[in-house]
């Protein structure tokens, strides 16, 4: 069976699986390598006896070892670090006693050196000891480890920069509805030039910087317009949600060509495409749309960017579209002057048409929720809208009410309702509830608004964002309570009634083409506030059951059924407004009669840039730029662990792994930039002011040398079995968190 396995696999595919494994285990053994480099030369320098140099533990006694000299050079049978055995030094200070007892000569001898104990005693030690050197020299040879990798992660960087590293520029896609990119106004195809001091950022930079950021005052940018090219300073104050990290809601900048392995979501309109020019028979490859296609046409419309693709589909969702592609095809042609055979790339045109994509709805319509946000310079903001404003009519109509209810709007098609409006160029009315802070009656006004036609169309809605309106400009919560249900529609028929509570959705896969079936998603509509140990105490005290809090994710269940496979069926868990024990009711989603939604199911690659220096000097101030970034972003990250960065943010062995495989993947320049950072990370982390760590050891040497002999051995053993724990505790967490044990909120 392990033959027949390997006969079938691609061996092309194979040897490159093989080549990036290698490139990690190369580059993560140099970091580690360099480290342990940097001890050994100097201890060297320093005339200490070197008695091993390891690269991994051998724990056990396992490991591939040759001696040369008086010192033994191995690699461990676990490769999680490394070390230099020096004479007179042990990480264990319950050791101390044995290494000055191994390192003690006679005091008669020539190569004896007086050191004071920790009780003020005198011993003979070796001169070649770590323990006979002075206590800047021992200062020395412990620092060097991290020096060396400070060197070393500005020398990987200056080698990338010199190749070309690849990277993501800092370019709008999208905006999360609600966010603050959405309400500071940022467009598809806005660039973010500059974000503080740092000209010209990449994508990484961005969100590094955000999760960093100052929450509060902000994040200063100058963003270069799409639309007339002028640059302009923006202040996007990030938010941060349920302890996970902050986001501004920018979705990362995406080309005009399909994504190699996944063109088009299975089952949605791009995939059902009809080929319409040429004919079938002339086509090079599928008659559908296919990898590495380019997007060059939408109708009459040449599109040049994801920005201008985007304005078409949003203003034109119940339309077919006919859509060219441009696919380069390579052919085989013989060489006049010498006969070779050469390839010759040559593209080739397809245009095909898209139908439109229907809603996929269950006949649940939901409460309205208030308003969240209201986009700058929108026609809502004209018009006097503003956050924690409930729309109750829309030109005198209310949301539909009651069981088999055909009369009234739908949160969710509300927007459609808008952009006909919008076409129509007519006004619309909004009579809405605004609550007044202080006084116990709300509000009710009525508004008129000009709707827009939208440009804009949203390929996600992540957990926890509101529903977006682009034609009005305003960002709404859906609640999680049922308002009406639709006659004829799945739910008509099932026990849900208007008044229930939705509390979890389970997304049921069918079966694929192979025979597969995907892990059932579960969304959920409320969050138990109810910790485990206020639950114990009311269990044995009594008391009041933990209550649940509604969570606002109903428009992003609804956004992740649209291109669900067919087949798919979803339970729902509800409750009635009593809090009755929950039911369930399974459903299946269908298309909505004449309500489209703008993204069809294209699935395209981002847009990659390569940064490369035209100089050395160059490349030494983009390395120097690369590597105190990195120093700095430790720091940072640190600074800000456990408060506004998560501790389900750390990685651990697996993590890294996994990280140095896709950078490895990328190409070398990408798998350099990342040891870079993690040979800086590796820096900072390692020279912490915490026993067992090499920032532990210049600890105890300062205090060596202010006090002029070592600290008390019972408070050293102390430290370093706190220190050991902690470690330990430490490691034993980031695995929980790489193997899925401890989850991340992120």
């Amino acid at each position: 069976m392990l033959f027949g396995l390997i006969a079938a696999l691609d061996w092309s595919t194979l040897l490159w699986w093989i080549a990036v494994v290698l490139k990690v285990a190369v580059g993560l053994g140099a970091v580690i390598f360099v480290h342990e480099l940097g001890h050994f030369l100097v201890a060297k320098a320093c005339g200490v006896k070197i008695e091993k140099f390891m690269i991994g533990f051998d724990i056990g006694g396992y490991k591939l070892s040759w001696r040369r000299g008086e010192t033994e050079y191995g690699i461990g049978i676990l490769p999680l670090g490394g070390y230099v055995k020096m004479l007179g030094q042990d990480d264990d200070p319950a050791h101390i006693a044995e290494q000055m007892k191994k390192s003690q000569v006679s005091e008669r001898s020539s190569d004896a050196v007086p050191i004071t104990g920790p009780n003020g005693e005198t011993y003979y030690v070796d001169r070649r000891s770590y323990l006979a050197k002075s206590v800047p020299q021992r200062m020395a040879i412990i620092s060097a480890g991290v020096v060396m990798n400070i060197i070393f992660a500005f020398i990987f960087a200056v080698i990338a920069y010199g190749m070309g590293v690849p990277y993501v520029p800092a370019i709008v896609s999208e905006t999360v509805p609600g966010s603050p990119a959405w309400r500071a106004g940022l467009e598809p195809g806005d660039e973010i030039i500059q974000i503080g001091d740092r000209l010209d950022p990449t994508f990484i930079h961005l969100k590094s910087s955000v999760t960093l950021g100052d929450l509060e005052a902000g994040i200063d940018c100058l963003v270069r317009r799409a639309a007339d090219g002028q640059v302009v300073p923006v202040t996007l104050k990030p938010e941060q949600e349920g302890g996970r990290l902050a986001t501004i809601g920018i979705g990362g900048p995406l080309s005009l060509t399909l994504r190699e392995e996944v063109p088009v979501i299975e089952d949605s309109a791009a995939d059902r495409a009809k080929l319409v020019a040429p004919r079938a028979s002339e086509v090079e490859g599928d008659a559908e749309f296919q990898g590495g296609d380019r997007i060059v046409r939408v109708g009459e419309a040449p599109v040049e960017n994801n920005r201008q693709f985007s304005a078409e589909l949003a203003q034109n969702p119940d339309k077919p579209l006919l859509m060219t592609v441009e696919r380069d095809r390579k052919q085989l042609t013989d060489e006049p002057q010498t006969g070779a055979v050469v390839h010759a790339r040559e593209s080739q045109k397809l245009t095909l048409e898209v139908p439109p994509q229907p809603l996929r709805h269950f006949g649940l319509v939901m409460k309205m929720g208030p308003i969240t946000a209201v986009r700058a310079d929108s026609p809502a903001a004209e018009a006097g809208l503003a956050a924690g404003d409930l729309i109750e009519a829309v030109d005198g109509q209310a949301i539909a009410e009651g069981r088999d209810s055909d009369n009234g709007w739908d949160p969710v098609t509300l927007p459609e309702y808008l952009r006909q409006a919008a076409i129509e160029e007519r006004e619309v009315e909004l009579r809405i509830r605004r609550p007044l802070r202080g006084e116990t009656d709300d509000r009710l006004l009525t508004l008129r608004v000009v709707p827009i036609v939208p440009t804009v169309m949203h390929l996600e809605i992540p957990l926890g964002a509101p529903l977006a309106d682009e034609a009005i400009g305003i960002a709404f919560r859906i609640e999680n309570q049922v308002q009406a249900i639709r006659s004829g529609s799945p739910a008509a028929g099932s026990d849900i009634a208007p008044g229930d509570r939705i509390t979890a959705a389970k997304i049921i896969f069918p079966q694929d083409a192979k025979g597969n079936t995907a892990e059932p998603l579960t969304v959920t509509f409320v969050a138990d506030e109810a910790r485990w140990l206020s639950e114990l105490i009311r269990k044995i005290f009594g008391g009041e059951a933990g209550r649940q809090r509604p969570l606002p994710n109903w428009p992003a269940f609804v956004d992740a059924v649209q291109f669900a496979p067919g087949g798919t069926q979803i339970e729902f868990k509800f409750q009635g407004e009593d809090e009755s024990e929950a039911r369930t009711a399974k459903l299946a989603p269908q298309p909505l009669e004449a309500v489209f939604i703008a993204p069809r199911g294209f699935l395209f690659e981002p847009i990659v840039r390569t940064r490369t220096a035209r100089t050395f000097a160059e490349q030494i101030r983009y390395g120097w730029d690369e590597t105190a970034e990195a120093l700095t972003m430790v720091f940072r990250f640190l600074r800000l662990l456990g408060t506004q960065v998560p501790v389900s943010a750390l990685g651990g062995p697996v993590t890294i792994a996994k990280a140095a495989g896709y950078s490895a993947a990328e190409g070398l320049p990408t798998l350099l930039i990342f040891l870079t950072m993690l040979s800086a990370n590796l820096a900072v982390l390692n020279f912490l002011p915490i026993p067992l760590l090499d920032g532990g050891h210049m600890v105890f040497l300062a205090y060596e040398g202010l006090r002029g002999r070592p600290a008390n051995e019972r408070f050293v053993v102390a430290l370093h079995t706190a220190g050991f724990v902690f470690i330990v505790g430490l490691m034993l967490f980031v695995l929980a968190l790489d193997f899925g044990l401890v989850q991340r909120n992120l």
